[in-house]
């Protein structure tokens, strides 16, 4: 059975991040979900100001650079803009949400690239009062699913990541189970039901404010070139409080395929079920479909396939094949996209500006994939981004022309390095040389 023992996960005593979660308020949530009883008063507590505060300094912490100045609304302020009000704003937002005249603006739908292919995925970016609000709202009932959310769960949940699926993932592959179904959600943010999310607030909330206000954000909309409307299913993408929700509602999904004895991993739409026979794997493809119905969700009819792990499946951005993963094709290829940008052939930055420039993604992709079969495309990688460079300097040396053998004698790996150009293949030496390293990143 799913039924998790009465312990409590050492996250939900984070005061930082549920502060106004008391320690008798923590110590009650197994307890009180054995004996089926529900929680009362959790609106007062995030129309409170003191808690829309801190969930504004939660916000304000982490939106760091230039995206505080980016990622504006529907009313055009951004986190920067925000923070030279806030403590008039914030003051009028607990007003407003006492007093029942709190009302979400429509989120503002934007298009961004989905990476290695052609296509967009919808993001809706809610105003920066409306993240404070479902920051808030989300500190005061994710504990409540947190305690009782089940291990094979890794999306945007307290101390675990994609690092943790994995791991999760190569128990399962290592133990046998070499039959894969490779699900895919159809639109899972955009499709979530609302009436069966109402169903499941309900079961551990009798909070009616709460739920209303949770209901207000689902109903919020959507805004885009300037036509307002409105949304029958579905979180938006870019919501705070949206994975969240996601997780809660996936949670049945997962309860389903634990209770029949089915191995999984998920983050958060993004999941797959480990089996060891292609026989278990159609009827755990079965299941999960069945579980994903009542919930306004189906499985993807062409993306979801099942594979024997020798045919190799990709998931969080790995290809795992055999006793092997790597990074899986499309986010090589989309990686390259972003050095293409930075390294135009017509840039008359300085090597070392432009070195600077491409270092923190660099930094980032080498520590997601540090601890996997990355020696090959981490070489690749490494030759691509100095051919780049060398055809920036063929350019200003004479005048045009791609990257030829000759350049490597002009311009050798050394002169990159003393520019301060990233290298993954020097940066693994030094990761491998260490005691000790994670066998699945982080």
């Amino acid at each position: 059975m799913a039924d998790k023992p009465e312990t409590i996960p050492s996250v939900l005593r984070d005061k930082t991040r549920y502060p106004r979660w008391t320690e008798a308020m923590v110590d009650a949530l197994p307890r009180l979900r054995a004996e089926g009883r529900k929680w009362f008063q959790l609106y007062d507590k995030v129309a409170d100001e003191k808690t829309l505060k801190s969930a504004w300094e939660r916000i304000d912490a982490r939106v760091t650079g230039e995206a505080r100045s980016r990622g504006a609304g529907v009313d055009g302020v951004t986190v920067e803009m925000f923070s030279r009000t806030a403590g008039e704003t914030i003051t009028a937002l607990a007003a407003a949400l006492k007093g029942g005249r709190y009302q979400t603006e429509p989120v503002k739908r934007h298009w961004i690239p989905k990476p290695g292919t052609g296509k967009k995925r919808p993001l809706g970016l809610p105003t920066v009062a409306d993240r404070v609000v479902q920051e808030a709202a989300r500190g005061m009932i994710e504990p409540i699913w947190e305690e009782q959310f089940l291990d094979g769960s890794h999306g945007f949940r307290p101390g675990r990541s994609t690092n943790t699926a994995c791991l999760l993932l190569e128990e399962y592959l290592a133990s046998g189970r070499v039959w894969i179904v490779d699900a895919d959600i159809t639109g899972c943010f955009d499709n979530i039901s609302h009436e069966a999310t109402a169903e499941l607030l309900y079961r551990h909330i009798a909070d009616s404010k709460m739920r209303g206000l949770i209901k207000v954000m689902l109903k919020a909309g959507v805004m885009e070139e300037w036509t307002h409307r409105r949304t029958e299913a579905g979180t938006p993408q870019g919501g705070i409080i949206s994975p969240l929700l996601c997780n809660i509602v996936l949670h049945e999904m997962d309860t389903r395929l634990e209770n029949e004895g089915i191995k999984w991993v998920r983050y958060a739409d993004d999941f797959v079920l480990a089996c060891k026979t292609r026989e278990q794997a159609e009827r755990a493809m079965q299941a999960a479909a069945r579980a994903l119905a009542p919930l306004g969700l189906q499985l993807h009819p062409d993306k979801t396939r099942i594979v024997h792990l020798e045919e190799g499946f990709d998931f969080l951005g790995w290809h795992y094949e055999g006793t092997r993963r790597w990074p899986r094709d499309k986010t090589v290829k989309s990686f390259r996209g972003r050095i293409a940008e930075t390294t135009r052939r017509n840039r008359p930055d300085a090597i070392e500006k432009i070195c600077s420039e491409l270092r923190p993604f660099q930094q980032g992709a080498f520590n997601y994939f540090r601890n996997g079969n990355s020696e090959y495309v981490f070489s690749r990688l490494d030759g691509y981004i100095r051919r780049r460079l060398r055809s920036i300097l063929r350019k200003r040396k004479r005048g045009g022309g791609i990257s030829k053998g000759l350049d490597h004698i002009l311009w050798p790996n050394a002169y990159f390095s003393n520019k301060g150009l990233f290298s993954f293949a020097e940066q693994l030496h030094l990761h491998r040389a260490k005691p000790y390293h994670s066998p699945a990143g982080g």
